[in-house]
């Protein structure tokens, strides 16, 4: 059986070309984006006996210049071709960079009907904003239609998260709360992900998880606590359906789409509507 243990590594080119692959194993440090590392300039180390790895490149090229290890190397969490369901990752190459999903393949079913419901939400948005002209003095603005919207826009994002969830393990018959979703912010980088509705430029860009708290699961995302409160008691609590309310679920529902299958999964026409920035 072999002792070796493997680290993997990404390493971005200070020329701006595609990053580098790279394995750490038994002292060794081999770029895997060429045939044969060994053969060629820079792409192999080897480190000397009483030499740790970093020292040998450190010593053999510029790239640790001011740095401490692992220098301009990323470590991987997981080796190449390990995933988790549901998730999309960078892609880079074939002429094509951005976020795909793995199993994108396994999913069509889910996804077609995800991104159908996608552009029941989004041609529902732009309905109410023929009659609203949505500006920041307008987000205040509350109804019955942007109640409904909210309504589903949250039952989608919960839907979602329930998801991802059953897909890496999670027993289907076992009910889910606001805290197990909010476990999935960090994995699927949810606080960092902004989206723009480039159609309405008096609006700021949303970014409906950025304070998104596992131990406040519910109040710290407020259309989410919005939700909650017109679904439960729209007597009192109707003026929480508020458009900015609206354009966040919707918003919300987009980024769940991209965060599991990446950019191309939101439908042509939304994109018409809403523009996601993914993490950088």
């Amino acid at each position: 059986m072999s002792n070796e243990i493997d680290e993997w590594y990404l390493r971005y080119p200070d020329d701006g070309t595609s990053p580098q692959l790279w394995r750490f194993s038994d002292g060794t440090a081999s770029c895997m984006n060429v045939m044969s590392p060994e053969d060629g300039v820079g792409t192999h180390f080897r480190a000397d006996a009483g030499e740790s790895i970093w020292a040998t490149i450190r010593r053999q090229t510029p790239w640790m210049d001011g740095l401490e290890a692992p220098g301009p190397f990323l470590r991987m969490p997981r080796a190449p071709g390990v995933y988790h369901r549901r998730m999309a990752r960078p892609v880079f190459g074939d002429g094509y960079s951005g976020m795909q999903a793995p199993d994108q393949a396994m999913e069509t079913r889910f996804l077609v009907g995800a991104q159908a419901q996608l552009q029941t939400l989004a041609a529902d948005l732009e309905a109410i904003c023929r009659i609203v002209e949505p500006t920041r003095e307008t987000l205040s603005v509350h109804g019955h239609a942007i109640r409904n919207l909210i309504l589903l826009a949250a039952t989608e994002v919960e839907m979602h998260c329930r998801g991802v969830l059953v897909a890496n393990g999670r027993d289907k018959g076992k009910k889910a709360s606001t805290y197990d979703y909010a476990m999935l912010a960090e994995p699927l980088r949810l606080k960092q992900y902004t989206v723009l509705f480039p159609g309405y430029p008096d609006l700021d860009a949303f970014q409906p998880f950025e304070h998104w708290d596992v131990m406040r699961a519910t109040s710290t995302l407020e259309w989410y606590s919005a939700y909650n409160a017109v679904k439960h008691d729209r007597e009192e609590k109707f003026r929480q359906a508020r458009l900015e309310h609206g354009f966040a679920a919707v918003a919300a529902c987009a980024i769940l789409l991209v965060a599991q299958f990446g950019e191309l999964a939101v439908p042509q026409s939304v994109r018409r509507l809403l523009h996601v920035q993914t993490p950088g």
